[in-house]
């Protein structure tokens, strides 16, 4: 089963240098290679081992919008202290990753970064709507295909 999370990428950026860093509480719960992303209605698609794709939405010219990793889900948690810039949110789950793009990793410069934008996520069928969403299995297939191939490239 395939999931697909929003978020903006100032909330991106605190949980990407928490993942490299391992510097909060939170993240040191989990082992390395784990990535923490919020949310804020519980859902009955998030279930532990779901895959789970996250999407950032268009931020001015920094970033068009797109697809910057695909993790599994390892634990589903109330979050009891803020811990992102932007937004409330009530719970988060615990992804270990499976593919962040080298160029996310890299550089904080967005204009670099290799991601699955909009425009290609439209071709393959994905319409992005508000709040966590179920991805088809053979659309979340092809997503991972084109994650790895960023980094072939």
């Amino acid at each position: 089963m395939y999931v697909l999370f929003k978020g903006t990428l100032s909330n991106f950026l605190v949980s990407l240098n928490d993942y490299k860093t391992r510097k909060s509480k939170l993240i040191q719960k989990y082992p390395q290679g784990s990535f923490i992303w919020g949310f804020n209605q519980s859902s009955k698609l998030l279930k532990n081992q779901a895959r789970a794709f996250l999407y950032l939405t268009k931020s001015g010219s920094l970033l068009k919008g797109g697809i910057v990793l695909e993790g599994e889900i390892i634990d589903i948690a109330e979050l009891s202290e803020k811990y992102w810039p932007e937004g409330e949110w009530k719970y988060y789950v615990a992804l270990k990753i499976i593919h962040i793009p080298k160029s996310v990793l890299s550089t904080t410069d967005t204009t670099k970064w290799k991601i699955i934008d909009l425009d290609k996520l439209k071709e393959i069928g994905v319409k992005i709507l508000p709040g966590t969403q179920k991805i088809d299995d053979k659309i979340g297939k092809t997503i991972e295909r084109l994650l790895g191939e960023i980094d072939a490239n």
